[in-house]
């Protein structure tokens, strides 16, 4: 599920990426159909993780004739490696051979993306209702329980990591009304009981009185207090 999951949001990415037809789907490559864009996409699916020089044997091996003739493929190429964990409290165990990995900077751009089952059905499920995995990482309340629970295991954790790991996904900007400068000042004059006082001094002015005048009355005012 996982694979048709990346798939899904590649698909639907600012690059539109279109699957290369493989005849072996432990592997897949994957273009841009936008022109915009000259980058390409390589999933692979492990049983476990090797070592950097071995993960680019195994695609280099893989790689379709087409895909090497283009320049720019060996540039512009991110390898997502995908690995299972049985549970989140796994992941201390792997975390060194992950740095490895993706610290490698010979020959791809590797990320590692590790998922567990239940996150993958979770996600697929939200997915299948017809929701936008955009809509669920700026989801307040899914983030509120995330810092409270790092390690649940849930569709907004592994929507997050697709966004870390998958570097042609932006996390879309969340539009918030903006609250005038005016507005503020008076929020701040009115929480200190100044707002009025303030207003009064503006109506004087506005009145024709002059600057002079107006700060006598006022110091004479809170002399006589």
């Amino acid at each position: 599920m996982i694979k048709q999951i990346i798939q899904q949001v590649a698909e639907n990415s600012p690059c539109q990426f279109r699957k290369f037809e493989m005849p072996s789907d432990e592997i897949r490559f994957y273009y841009s159909g936008n022109p915009d864009y000259q980058r390409f996409l390589v999933v692979l699916d492990v049983g476990q993780l090797s070592s950097p020089s071995e993960l680019n044997n195994k695609v280099q091996e893989r790689t379709p004739p087409e895909l090497l003739k283009i320049p720019s493929f060996s540039k512009n190429t991110d390898l997502v490696v995908l690995y299972r964990l049985d549970s989140l409290a796994e992941l201390h165990q792997y975390e060194h051979s992950i740095f490895d990995i993706e610290e490698n900077a010979y020959s791809l751009k590797k990320h590692v993306l590790y998922y567990t089952t239940a996150e993958t059905e979770q996600l697929g499920q939200y997915l299948a209702l017809g929701e936008e995995i955009e809509t669920l990482v700026v989801d307040s309340e899914h983030f509120n329980r995330y810092k409270t629970k790092p390690a649940e295991e849930t569709a907004f954790s592994l929507a997050c990591r697709l966004y870390v790991k998958l570097p042609f996904l932006a996390v879309p900007a969340k539009e918030a009304t903006l609250t005038s400068a005016n507005q503020l000042a008076n929020q701040l004059l009115d929480g200190q009981n100044l707002l009025t006082f303030f207003n009064e001094i503006e109506q004087q002015l506005s009145a024709g009185q002059t600057h002079e005048i107006v700060m006598e009355a006022l110091i004479n005012e809170q002399m006589a207090d």
